[in-house]
């Protein structure tokens, strides 16, 4: 996930037509309207899925809606490393994907920007491979700053 956060950054830089200035890079995209920053995200994200997070997350879908992106992503309950872990384990999976994902947009300087100061809201709709709804969630300005804490 890390990664591509990080391609996302380089494809927001082609899109701002900077020349290859990160930090420059960074303050045009803190100052851009956070609608603006959730379509570009948005959009650079999901041209590049189906996304392979790891053995058994896949990023599916990416929309964008007024200051929120939503992700789709789709665990495989069929993975050998998940073979009857998911009924008796959901709630620790739901936790360590929220814990995962939070930390991770929360520590990326821009993204954290565009969370606490313009209030970009990030979901996160988890399926099975077979599209079943397994769980999702919210990360927003308030599970920032309880990281910051």
């Amino acid at each position: 996930m890390k990664s591509l956060i990080l391609s996302m950054l380089l494809l927001l830089s082609l899109n701002a037509g900077m020349n290859n200035n990160e930090e420059e890079l960074k303050e045009k995209i803190k100052a851009m309207p956070v609608e603006k920053f959730a379509r570009i995200l948005a959009n650079k994200t999901a041209s590049a899925v189906p996304i392979k997070i790891d053995a058994i997350t896949t990023v599916t879908k990416v929309i964008a809606l007024e200051n929120s992106v939503t992700y789709f992503k789709s665990i495989d309950l069929n993975h050998e490393m998940m073979k009857g872990k998911w009924e008796n384990k959901s709630e620790y999976f739901k936790t360590v994907m929220f814990d995962q994902d939070s930390k991770i947009v929360c520590r990326v300087d821009f993204l954290n920007h565009m969370i606490v100061n313009k209030g970009l809201v990030l979901k996160y709709y988890y399926t099975d491979t077979e599209h079943r709804p397994l769980f999702s969630y919210t990360v927003n300005k308030q599970d920032c700053l309880e990281l910051e804490n």
